[in-house]
């Protein structure tokens, strides 16, 4: 007798649980739409379906990928942020909830001035300036991103957007990626940087760790990068410019103080979906 789709899917999504994953039923899901090459409708609609040997041997192969600590998005090769999907490969970030965050602040800070330029450190995979060019139809984004591979990440996903002639990819360490153009003043600075503590990244879980260390790796306090970024976005700035930035759940303090000296007038924090602070708009003037 063979076994059906959602049979498998219900031994899958046990197996998954026991094993401690929060979304089972979710993961087993995702990674059958991907071996099928369908959506998870489809499965509803066709769960008495039997899987074929090699089907059901692709699928544990997958299974394994997974409990060998492979982020969900890796093997999938793809991950839904807001209301799009993205192509993910190991050279980015997986995308993460609370990043969302991050875009409706800086989307809700952009709406009131109508059109203007955008830059975003740190693009990765480029969801954050396909995002904003989505929701901000008359800015024009520059992304920057120290690995040519993310960079090559980012372009398809903005090809695929039909986004490329919105977004201008730059190679370089943050700022210095931008030096061969005429000094840019921008809107806003929108970036969710390394921010995690070096000591931390050996605790964190065997998935997280295996997302680009370089895009994790925020130095010994988890604010080096940050530090960097707060101390130049503000010569980058027009007047009325802001800085909008992710951060580790304790850091906003460390983050206003160097907002403050380095002359941002308000400097104001955000929660995320757990009530951590997680997003810190810093503007340049009272508003």
């Amino acid at each position: 007798m063979s076994l059906t789709v959602e049979t498998v899917l219900k031994e899958t999504a046990g197996f998954f649980a026991k094993r401690g994953f929060e979304a089972a039923r979710l993961e087993a899901e995702l990674l059958m739409a991907h071996l099928l090459a369908t959506d998870r409708l489809r499965l509803y609609i066709e769960g008495d379906r039997p899987l074929t040997a090699s089907e059901i041997s692709a699928y544990k192969d997958l299974i394994r990928h997974r409990l060998s600590g492979q982020p969900l998005a890796y093997i999938t090769g793809e991950k839904s942020f807001l209301n799009w999907e993205f192509q993910i490969t190991p050279a980015v970030l997986v995308p993460r909830p609370e990043t969302e965050i991050l875009v409706e602040k800086a989307v809700a800070r952009c709406r009131p001035l109508g059109t203007g330029r955008l830059l975003e450190l740190g693009t990765g995979s480029g969801v954050i300036a396909i995002a904003l060019a989505h929701y901000l139809p008359d800015f024009q984004i520059d992304a920057v991103d120290l690995s040519p591979d993310a960079l090559q990440v980012a372009a398809a996903n903005a090809e695929a957007h039909s986004l490329s002639g919105r977004i201008n990819f730059y190679c370089g360490d943050l700022f210095a990626a931008l030096a061969g153009l005429d000094r840019p003043v921008y809107s806003g600075i929108v970036t969710n940087p390394p921010y995690i503590p070096t000591a931390v990244i050996p605790t964190l879980a065997p998935e997280v760790r295996n997302e680009p260390r370089q895009a994790l790796d925020g130095g010994p306090s988890g604010t080096l990068v940050i530090a960097r970024i707060i101390a130049e976005a503000i010569t980058y700035l027009a007047p009325d410019g802001f800085l909008a930035l992710e951060h580790g759940y304790d850091q906003f303090p460390v983050i206003e103080q160097l907002a403050k000296a380095a002359g941002f007038a308000t400097v104001l924090s955000y929660q995320d979906y757990s009530g951590w602070p997680r997003v810190a708009v810093c503007q340049r003037t009272l508003s």
